[in-house]
């Protein structure tokens, strides 16, 4: 449809592997109902989340011999969507059959493809080999938002608002005040900002023990529809090179609900202090706060936007705009691609 506001043949991430056992998961994507599970060879699977006789959700049923058995009839369907039993009948119709969805466990994530299975190719996964390497640390986490994910895809894009977001833990004026550069390479847009010469905001403080000025980077890698990958790093202003530095990767990992609700999955992954689980509570908690306060912001940015989408009115752009408006293009190319393959797949 015109309004469509994102790709559905595209790998969206579903859960955290640990999520995903042998009970029932439900959850919606891209405004369709889907339930998952763990089968005991170790392989997940999504199935749509409504029965095929009455339309109950399948959630609201179990797990049994791999298979998911419905809570209302006792309809069971296997992993493909078939259904294998019907109880008090031995024939079954052709019909009794619910669409099931391509998923791929990697990197500590299950990820899933809503659109035409013929097209889901696990390649085109983007890279996050790092989640799952024993070098890398991992904090994680989750938030549901209120609002479109696209608004989140531009707040990543847009590091200048952490001056005024998120003084309290990862921002200073100094982060606004710095130049940035943007960059794209094939279907990756890049922002890249140094900030050289401020003191550390209190989470890079803590991290790196920095009392002196620093020199502080970030470069946000944004791989359409919903992935973002932040490199960040931190080295003493006036220290020797490579001593006292830092880096760490924020992964962020947004899932449309609906158009106006979103899964926001996170992870930050350090290689320093590994030893150390105490700064991994430290990092889970300093970043849930601070995604805590993106989401307020986006949540009221959502509701305003709501209330005015009638009246359509205009948006200033201003300079740090460059990397949403250069992330919001490839979008629409992803969209309008897919539509047009849609078009000419119906007049053929």
């Amino acid at each position: 449809m015109d309004s469509q506001t994102w790709p559905k043949n595209a790998w969206y991430v579903a859960a955290f592997s640990h999520e995903v056992q042998g009970k029932l998961l439900a959850r919606k994507f891209l405004g369709k109902s889907v339930v998952m599970y763990r089968r005991t060879d170790d392989s997940v699977v999504a199935l749509e989340d409504r029965c095929a006789h009455r339309l109950l959700p399948l959630s609201f049923g179990f797990v049994e011999n791999d298979n998911v058995t419905c809570g209302y009839h006792g309809m069971t369907f296997d992993a493909s969507g078939k259904c294998v039993r019907i109880p008090g009948q031995d024939k079954i119709p052709a019909s009794a059959c619910v669409r099931s969805f391509p998923l791929v466990e990697k990197d500590r994530l299950v990820w899933i493809w809503m659109g035409d299975a013929s097209q889901a190719d696990p390649a085109l996964i983007p890279d996050m080999g790092r989640l799952d390497h024993p070098e890398w640390i991992p904090a994680q986490g989750y938030h549901h938002l209120k609002a479109d994910y696209r608004l989140l895809n531009d707040n990543l894009l847009d590091l200048s608002h952490v001056a005024f977001v998120h003084g309290r833990t990862i921002g200073n004026a100094a982060v606004a005040n710095s130049p940035i550069t943007v960059s794209q390479n094939c279907n990756v847009v890049s922002v890249h900002r140094d900030v050289i010469g401020a003191l550390a905001p209190p989470f890079f403080e803590y991290l790196g023990k920095f009392t002196k000025p620093i020199h502080r980077w970030h470069t946000v890698n944004y791989h359409p529809p919903s992935i973002c990958m932040i490199e960040v790093g931190c080295k003493p202003l006036d220290g020797e090179d490579g001593v006292g530095k830092i880096e760490g990767v924020v992964f962020h990992m947004a899932t449309p609900e609906t158009e106006t609700t979103t899964h926001y999955f996170w992870a930050f992954i350090r290689h320093f202090r590994q030893q150390d689980p105490a700064l991994t509570e430290y990092i889970r908690q300093a970043i849930t706060a601070t995604h805590g306060e993106d989401k307020v912001v986006l949540e009221l940015q959502q509701t305003a936007l709501t209330e005015t989408e009638r009246d359509n009115p205009a948006v200033v752009a201003i300079a740090v705009d460059a990397g949403p408006i250069r992330g919001r293009r490839l979008l629409e190319q992803m969209i309008g691609a897919e539509r047009q393959q849609k078009e000419t797949a119906l007049g053929a």
